[in-house]
C-alpha cells in the first residue's frame, strides 16, 4: 500500500511535517525485574490504610501503566490531531502483538475492544448462525453473556439452551461439567458458550477438557456442522498460566482492567484463524488494512480478525495504546509466578473461611477448580451488609450482581498474607447472636 497516497486520499495528512518532533510509543520503560511481592505492590498507589480485595471489579493501574497514560495524554493535549495522525496506523499493531506475545497466539488473532461486554457482544452478535441452528450455554453466566445470546437470537432466529453444569459450587467436579456439556450436545448444536471462571460462585469451569469434548464431537460431524467454543475468560484471564492453544477455544473475550491490571476500558477478543470466519465484523474499523481495503488500496482477502474486528471509531486512544505496557508488566513478574500467588492467597482466605462455623463458603477450595473469586455466606447477614460491615474496617469486598448473591473477596498480587490474616480475622468477628 502507498502510505502517502493512503494518508492523502483519505484526508489524514494535515500537520504530517510536525509528525518527526513526536515521541515514540517506546518511550515509557518496561517495568524492571521484581524481587519481592512488596516491590510490585509499590508500583501501585493504592489508597493506604484499606485493604483492597475487589480488584476483580476494577484494577488500579501500576506504575509503567500509569506512565504510559500520561505520556500519551500529553501529547493529545499538546496536538491532539498531529499525534493521532503519527500513530494510529502502528499503536494498535504494538498492543496486539504485546497480546500475542501474552497469549502465545498470532497478533492477528486478537481484535482489541474497551471491556468484556463489548467483547461478549461482538462475538455472539457477529456469529453466523441461522434459524434451527441451537447455542448451547449454562446457567451460570453473568448478565453480559446472557443479553448478548438473547440479542444475537432475536437477530439470526438460533435458539438458544441453558444447562445446569453443577448443583453445590462447593461439590462441583470437573467430571460433573464435562458430563454436562458432552450430554447436552444435540445435532442441532452450532455454539458451546460457556464462562471461565463464574463471577457469581467462584467455580473455575474445565475449559480445556470441555474443548477436547467438543473436539471429538466435531469428528463426527462435517464443516457446516461444527460446533465452535466461545468463552467468557476474563476471571481467568490474568491469573492462570495459560495459552490459546492450550485452553482450546475457538473465541476469547475478556477485559483487561481487571486481573491484568490494564487501563481501564480496555479488553481483547481472540479468534482461532481456522474459526474467525464464524463472526462478521459489528463496528467497522479504522485499521490501516481495513480502511486501506475500503479504499482498493489492500486485497481484501489478506485482512486479518484482527484488522477488522477491532471497533474503529475514536477511543480514549491514551487507555488503548498503553495496554501493552500491562501485558510486558505481567511477563516481566512471571505469568506462573502471578498465577502461583494468588492461587496462594487466594487458597489461605478459603481454608480460614470453610473453618468458620458461620461461615459458608461456595467456591470450591481446590485450585484445579478455582481462581481468584471467593464466595462466601455469613449467617444472619445479606451479602450487601457483610461488604458494608468490612468496609467498616476498611475491607473492600463486593458482592456477586446475581439473583443469587454472595459475598466476595479477590486477593490478587497487590495483596499480602497479613492482610488475609487480617480479613478473616473481621469476617470471624461478623457473628450474629
Amino acid at each position: 500500500m502507498d502510505r502517502r497516497r493512503f494518508l492523502q486520499n483519505s484526508g489524514l495528512a494535515i500537520g504530517a511535517a510536525t509528525l518527526p518532533a513526536l515521541k515514540s510509543l517506546g518511550a515509557p520503560p518496561t517495568a524492571p525485574a521484581f524481587g519481592t511481592w512488596q516491590d510490585i505492590r509499590t508500583q501501585f498507589q493504592l489508597r493506604p490504610g484499606k485493604i483492597h480485595m475487589s480488584q476483580m471489579l476494577l484494577a488500579s493501574h501500576p506504575e509503567p501503566v500509569r506512565r504510559a497514560i500520561e505520556m500519551h495524554r500529553q501529547e493529545f493535549d499538546q496536538d491532539a490531531v498531529a499525534y493521532w495522525e503519527a500513530n494510529w496506523q502502528t499503536a494498535e499493531i504494538v498492543v496486539q502483538k504485546a497480546a500475542g506475545a501474552y497469549l502465545q497466539c498470532d497478533p492477528n488473532e486478537v481484535a482489541l475492544t474497551d471491556s468484556t461486554s463489548m467483547g461478549l457482544a461482538m462475538m455472539y452478535s457477529g456469529l453466523v448462525l441461522k434459524p434451527g441452528d441451537e447455542i448451547l450455554t449454562s446457567t451460570h453466566d453473568h448478565y453480559a453473556t446472557e443479553k448478548s445470546l438473547e440479542f444475537a437470537a432475536s437477530r439470526n432466529g438460533a435458539s438458544i439452551r441453558r444447562i445446569v453444569l453443577y448443583k453445590d459450587p462447593s461439590q462441583a467436579t470437573a467430571d460433573e461439567m464435562v458430563s454436562a456439556v458432552r450430554s447436552a450436545i444435540r445435532p442441532a448444536t452450532r455454539i458451546v458458550a460457556l464462562t471461565w471462571v463464574h463471577s457469581s460462585t467462584g467455580v473455575k469451569t474445565p475449559i480445556r477438557a470441555i474443548a477436547d469434548v467438543i473436539a471429538a464431537a466435531n469428528a463426527g460431524r462435517d464443516s457446516q456442522a461444527r460446533i465452535y467454543f466461545c468463552v467468557d475468560g476474563v476471571h481467568g484471564f490474568g491469573v492462570d498460566d495459560i495459552t490459546m492453544g492450550g485452553l482450546g477455544c475457538d473465541f476469547f473475550a475478556a477485559g483487561t482492567h481487571k486481573w491484568i491490571f490494564g487501563p481501564r476500558g480496555t479488553g481483547i477478543l481472540f479468534a482461532r484463524k481456522d474459526a474467525s470466519h464464524m463472526i462478521r465484523p459489528v463496528i467497522p474499523a479504522f485499521s490501516f488494512n481495513a480502511y486501506g481495503e475500503w479504499l482498493n488500496l489492500y486485497p481484501a482477502d489478506k485482512l486479518t480478525f484482527g484488522d477488522t474486528c477491532t471497533p474503529g471509531g475514536f477511543h480514549s486512544f491514551e487507555h488503548r495504546w498503553s495496554l501493552n505496557k500491562a501485558f510486558e508488566w505481567q511477563m516481566t513478574i512471571g505469568k506462573e509466578r502471578v498465577q502461583n500467588r494468588t492461587r496462594q492467597l487466594s487458597t489461605m482466605l478459603k481454608n480460614g473461611l470453610r473453618e468458620m462455623k458461620h461461615v459458608k463458603l461456595h467456591t470450591p477450595v481446590s485450585v484445579e477448580l478455582s481462581a481468584g473469586i471467593n464466595c462466601f455466606e455469613v449467617n444472619g447477614l445479606t451479602p450487601d451488609q457483610v461488604v458494608a460491615k468490612l468496609a467498616q474496617k476498611n475491607i473492600t469486598a463486593s458482592s456477586s450482581p446475581y439473583k443469587t448473591s454472595y459475598a466476595r473477596l479477590t486477593p490478587s498480587i497487590v495483596n499480602t498474607e497479613e492482610e488475609v490474616t487480617t480479613a478473616l480475622k473481621a469476617i470471624e468477628g461478623l457473628k450474629v447472636g
